[in-house]
């Protein structure tokens, strides 16, 4: 399977343009209201610590001379030998002051992307489903909406666990490197970026109830298509007012993805009996066209 960032970054425009269709309309209401609540309460919340982050931020790039004259002989020494060193390293406070920006926002934008896909889940996994259907003429197997609930809310646990558990052994690697500065940035970066594409191309698979290790191993064997689909999710999310119509875009544009470049590519999987098989592709009779606008699948014969 071939494997492109570019066609990543494309799943997620997909995504969004697949919401201006009026057949999905009814099933991005609800996320977008959830989006539009989270986003005011977060908002707020990151507004009041702008003064703080704005103070550690000019404290690191101020040039103000230090003071000596009631310093003893020593300690003017030290204090100038500690000005001249700042002044000789300032472009390193440039770099933690511009890392420490982007991981605000960072943490602002996984906080708000956690909190979102629990309370959404359910409207989610019903957003892809009837994506699928749009892009394919034929829904996933049917499911009393009951039995989707608990499923969709036990699955984000699931991933909830996966993200944290994974998520603390990143943080001590980069603590470690930190006085890189690069290795943690590079690395924050790719797992941020994976952990945004198996959320939101799992909800296709999730419907049709294939596995969360399967999720992983599909995702990895398109490893650069993976990252930049997660990667560019994970920075619309980061912008605000953006990041309240970036989850229904992110659902439809995974959907999108599995459909159109992973299903479509006669992705290896396991049946409900544990046996491995192909994933079949759904034909496309006469009567049965791609929606206006949509290019489906080609037929594999």
């Amino acid at each position: 399977m071939t494997s492109n960032p570019a066609h990543g970054v494309n799943a997620l425009i997909r995504g969004a343009q697949l919401l201006t269709r009026k057949e999905l309309r009814p099933f991005i209401i609800i996320p977008l209201l959830i989006n539009l609540v989270l986003f005011i309460a977060l908002g707020a919340l990151m507004v009041s610590q702008f003064d703080d982050l704005g103070r550690y931020i000019g404290s690191l790039l101020s040039d103000t001379p230090v003071d000596t004259s009631n310093m003893s002989w020593w300690r003017a020494i030290l204090a100038k030998g500690a000005d001249w060193a700042a002044s000789v390293f300032q472009w390193l406070a440039w770099l933690i002051a511009i890392a420490v920006v982007l991981l605000f926002f960072l943490v602002y934008g996984y906080l708000f992307g956690i909190i979102t896909n629990i309370i959404a889940a359910p409207f989610n996994g019903l957003l892809a489903e009837k994506v699928e259907e749009l892009l394919t003429g034929h829904p996933p197997p049917p499911e009393s909406i009951g039995s989707m609930i608990f499923r969709t809310l036990g699955r984000e646990l699931r991933k909830l666990m996966y993200f944290l558990g994974w998520g603390i052994v990143i943080f001590i690697i980069a603590l470690l490197t930190s006085w890189t500065v690069f290795i943690p940035a590079i690395l924050t970066a790719l797992w941020g970026a994976w952990c945004m594409a198996i959320q939101y191309v799992d909800y296709p698979l999730d419907n049709h109830q294939r596995s969360f290790g399967e999720l992983k191993s599909v995702l990895m064997r398109k490893k650069f298509t993976t990252l930049g689909f997660g990667g560019s999710v994970m920075l619309a999310k980061m912008v605000p007012i953006l990041n309240i119509f970036v989850m229904p875009a992110a659902v439809a544009g995974g959907t999108a993805l599995w459909v159109e470049r992973i299903w479509a590519e006669g992705d290896p999987g396991k049946g409900p009996n544990g046996k491995s098989t192909s994933v079949a592709q759904p034909p496309v009779t006469e009567t049965q066209k791609w929606p206006k606008g949509i290019e489906g699948p080609k037929d594999k014969k």
